[in-house]
């Protein structure tokens, strides 16, 4: 928004009429804002009024619409009228003025209040006036002359929502993503009716104002919905979706309904995504001057509701397909702010609800081995890549082929078919850690892999909502080996060493037991050259070592153990 300066206000009230206060693109909010600083360099005293410059528009208007921030909840004396031009195109008062008439007060949140007049007839210009006591109350004052398109619009949806008021969920994906419905942050009934139901393409826009009214996002929400309709520029507010700089998102027109914001006619297809506030550097296109910063969390939300959107109404990403208010043909405006602009391509870039990319685990071995009837913790952890967090006890890692019980499992288990949830909440870009255990029942080589999948929403290895990785990508082979010290019929598989004749302080079995007889295979075997040795050969073959390494690894084993029950001759 264009704050109002001194020299554009003499400019003003000399110069033939001219769109230099008229409205530069489709932006909700009025971009004249005469607030303290401009009241007192530029308005006149008259009696006990202080009286403004005039406002221009090209076209002039019939109405005038004022959107005020005013620091106590008491009524402010406000009035406006409208005035000719002369000759030579100016305005003026001596050319000729209507009568002046309060404002009528139809919204007030907080310190937000919204007034309009209709005024006696058409006229190329207005003024306003303030009570002298009421001046110093009144902070930010936005206000424009505009023949209204839909003048009745903001009472029409008062008096709907006294009947009735509207239920109008947002589609299923929304919700999941936590986009606030209309019904829930207190919007009027729209007035709007034609449809639209291909939306091709997106254009970014910001409000150009405060982020917040009454101190919250929802507020100025309300505010930015109530002017849209009372100053009777538009049926509803005209975004169909918008961010907060908390990273809040919200249902603004829907998806159902033909947008409004574009302009330049490229409103056809167009969907409209609005961030809540002023996103310039701070200078004169912002309300008092103030702009705000980007924040990572509009910016991560953003993403994840435009990216929820491309898969929604299968929409290019390309960046001639979703770009800037200000990018798109015959719109004169700074839209989405000198800020927010530079970042669009953050937006456009692919982001999935539920993805993840490995960060680190708890073992490096090929081939794990567990003593038999015994079970061994086993933990990795995963980076959030995605936009949605994971939850406790809805995101879990489990056991591929899906939904099927793994040889691996144990009691500890969620289920049977799911190994293991992160213990908190995984916010995107956090790293969870899923702890599980697995048992061995056999000295048969197991091979499972894992995928990850949020209960009721995904698999992370599906499109559209996830984004990897793929069910296979976690993949551990198992083997299970006898423990030193047992024995099985008149076969001894290990030496007491303890002098104490009890078996070594490791050697229990726990509930996770098979509950099947011993093999009788030693613990580990040696790389002698008959095979039937009782030393180990195991070494950790480095991480990643590849699917072709693992396969030679599991065969050899599966003949060593062959070998071993050959030379053991357990008994059966």
């Amino acid at each position: 928004m264009l704050r109002l300066r001194p020299v554009l206000v003499v400019a003003a009230l000399v110069a033939p009429l001219a769109p230099a206060f008229a409205r530069a693109g489709e932006h909700v909010f009025p971009e004249r804002n005469d607030d303290r600083a401009t009241r007192d360099a530029t308005w006149t005293p008259a009696g006990t009024w202080q009286v403004s410059t005039p406002e221009a528009p090209l076209g002039g208007g019939t109405r005038v619409s004022a959107l005020l921030s005013v620091i106590d909840a008491q009524p402010v004396a406000l009035q406006a009228r409208g005035v000719a031009t002369d000759a030579s195109g100016r305005c003026s008062e001596a050319a000729g003025a209507g009568p002046w008439l309060p404002l009528r007060e139809t919204f007030a949140r907080g310190e937000a209040r919204i007034a309009v007049v209709d005024l006696d007839g058409h006229h190329p210009c207005a003024q306003l006036r303030i009570a002298d006591g009421d001046g110093a109350r009144i902070g930010d004052l936005q206000w424009e002359l505009l023949v209204p398109r839909h003048p009745d619009a903001g009472a029409r949806a008062r008096a709907l929502a006294a009947e009735l008021p509207p239920v109008r969920a947002v589609v299923p994906e929304l919700q999941q993503i936590g986009v606030v419905p209309r019904e829930e942050w207190g919007a009027l009934p729209g007035g709007c009716s034609d449809p639209e139901t291909d939306w091709y393409r997106m254009a970014i826009h910001h409000t150009a104002g405060p982020q917040t009214a009454d101190g919250t996002v929802q507020g100025r929400l309300q505010v930015t919905q109530a002017y849209a309709m009372d100053s009777g520029e538009w049926c509803d507010i005209p975004y169909q979706m918008l961010v907060g700089y908390d990273g809040s998102l919200w249902e603004g027109r829907g998806l159902e309904l033909y947008s409004g914001a574009t302009g330049g006619g490229n409103n056809d297809g167009n969907l409209a995504v609005c961030f809540i506030g002023c996103y310039h550097e701070p200078d004169a296109d912002c309300v008092g001057g103030e702009g705000h910063d980007v924040t990572d969390a509009m910016m991560q939300r953003g993403q994840l509701l435009v990216q929820t959107l491309v898969r929604l109404h299968d929409i290019s990403t390309a960046v001639d397909n979703i770009q800037g208010h200000r990018d798109w043909p015959g719109n004169s405006t700074a839209c989405p702010g000198s800020l927010l602009h530079p970042r669009l391509e953050e937006l456009r870039a692919d982001l999935t609800w539920f993805a993840a990319a490995e960060a680190d685990r708890s073992w490096t071995e090929a081939v794990i081995e567990v003593e038999l009837g015994t079970t061994r913790e086993l933990w990795i952890d995963l980076e959030n890549t995605g936009g949605l967090p994971w939850t406790p006890d809805l995101t879990f890692l489990a056991p591929t082929p899906r939904d099927q019980p793994s040889e691996l499992g144990d009691a500890s288990w969620p289920s049977p078919i799911r190994a293991a949830t992160p213990g908190d909440e995984v916010a995107p870009g956090e790293v969870g850690r899923f702890t599980f255990t697995v048992s061995a029942s056999s000295t048969e080589p197991v091979v499972q892999s894992f995928g990850l999948v949020h209960e009721g929403v995904t698999w992370f290895a599906d499109a559209p909502w996830g984004g990897g990785p793929t069910d296979d990508a976690f993949t551990i082979t198992v083997v299970g080996v006898e423990a030193s010290g047992t024995t099985s019929g008149t076969t001894t598989t290990s030496a007491d060493t303890s002098g104490d004749g009890q078996p070594p302080s490791g050697d229990t079995t726990d509930g996770a037991s098979s509950g099947g007889e011993s093999t009788g295979a030693p613990a580990a075997d040696d790389a002698g050259d008959d095979g039937c040795g009782c030393a180990s050969d195991r070494g950790a073959e480095p991480r990643g070592a590849g699917w072709l390494a693992a396969l030679v690894t599991v065969l050899g084993l599966r003949r060593r153990a062959t070998a071993r029950r050959r030379c053991t001759s357990p008994t059966r």
